[in-house]
């Protein structure tokens, strides 16, 4: 009987437990994040959402300028010229011309924290020192800035701020070779570089195997180029009703030459700190040693080699003397100085 009752009293006490928990509040959670709100095809909600200075997917700032961020590492080992067909020709030589500026390359960018403020027109005299370097078939036949796609067998360059298109000179301040290229991409980011240069550039300027150089960009106006080239001739013309027009602004040059060519003794030790297309440059350069370090005047030369005219300072008697001329160039002038002997 006893047994029983305590069957009886164990199976009550399971039922009254259970109807107990069955009665009680669930366990409190976390709240959970509240929901988005779907889009909808009415209006806008009156409060917008705050841009913010992320940056947006498309590498922009929602109502800022565009954001590019490269990651400075080295480019790919092995040897960029892998895989180019040398009997492709290339394009040697170009013609500026004044182009429209391409819409949307103006407005102002950021790349890694630096604003960027691209020149809106041609505004000369624009010269710029610093090292190049060139890009080849990893980014053949991408969309440059300009909207055409790449081509490294022509002569184009990209740069950080001047206007697309446009064209420059540029000088290999290390043998003192020139070309003009056509400006039709941005660029150089990431590295210690003023100037990317097409394959073909590059090659003119021969920096292909070095992979860079010290070089001189000149932003070339197309308006003067033109009145320029036709300097060297000076001719009477054969109609007699031309000595009516003025012809002051096609003969004058822009520069009048103040130093004379010079040519270098053999035996000497020179070091030379600029090359130069166009002699005004040249003179430019001349003016500002000599202003600078006025004791280096019987030290100057200009010398003019077939090609280009190069500032050269010596003869010195020995090597010694002509280096310690090249660390005052570089500490005191920040110029490229390359020595050597005739």
């Amino acid at each position: 009987m006893f047994f029983y009752l305590q069957r009886l009293c164990i199976v009550t006490l399971a039922i009254w437990l259970a109807a107990c928990s069955s009665s009680m509040p669930p366990r409190q959670t976390a709240p959970a994040a509240p929901p988005t709100r779907p889009a909808t095809s009415g209006a806008a909600s009156s409060t917008p959402t705050p841009a913010t200075n992320n940056p947006a997917t498309n590498g922009s700032v929602i109502g800022g300028p565009k954001v590019i961020n490269i990651d400075p590492k080295p480019e790919t080992s092995g040897n960029p010229t892998d895989g180019i067909d040398p009997n492709i020709p290339l394009e040697t030589t170009v013609t500026p011309k004044l182009e429209p500026i391409v819409k949307g390359t103006t407005k102002p960018y950021i790349v890694n924290g630096e604003t960027m403020t691209p020149m809106s027109e041609i505004n000369t005299p624009f010269t710029q020192t610093g090292h190049a370097s060139w890009y080849g078939k990893k980014f053949h036949g991408r969309r440059t800035a300009s909207g055409e796609p790449y081509d490294m067998f022509k002569l184009t360059a990209a740069h950080r701020t001047l206007p697309i298109p446009s064209y420059v000179r540029i000088t290999n301040l290390s043998n003192g070779k020139t070309i003009m290229a056509r400006v039709n991409d941005r660029g150089p980011f990431g590295r210690d570089r003023i100037i990317d240069l097409s394959y073909a550039a590059a090659k003119q300027l021969d920096i292909i195997r070095h992979g860079s150089a010290q070089v001189e960009v000149s932003l070339i106006d197309p308006t003067q180029q033109a009145p320029s080239q036709q300097i060297p001739s000076q001719q009477p013309s054969a109609s007699p009703a031309a000595s009516n027009t003025p012809t002051q602004a096609i003969t004058t040059p822009a520069v009048v030459s103040a130093n004379p060519l010079t040519t270098l003794e053999a035996g000497g030790i020179y070091v030379q700190v600029g090359a130069f297309g166009q002699e005004e440059n040249a003179d430019r350069l001349h003016q500002r040693i000599f202003t600078t370090l006025p004791e280096t005047q019987s030290l100057l030369n200009k010398v003019y080699n077939g090609k280009t005219f190069q500032i050269v300072l010596g003869p010195y008697p020995d090597h010694a003397l002509a280096a310690q001329a090249a660390s005052q160039m570089r500490d005191k002038l920040q110029l490229p100085a390359l020595i050597f002997s005739r």
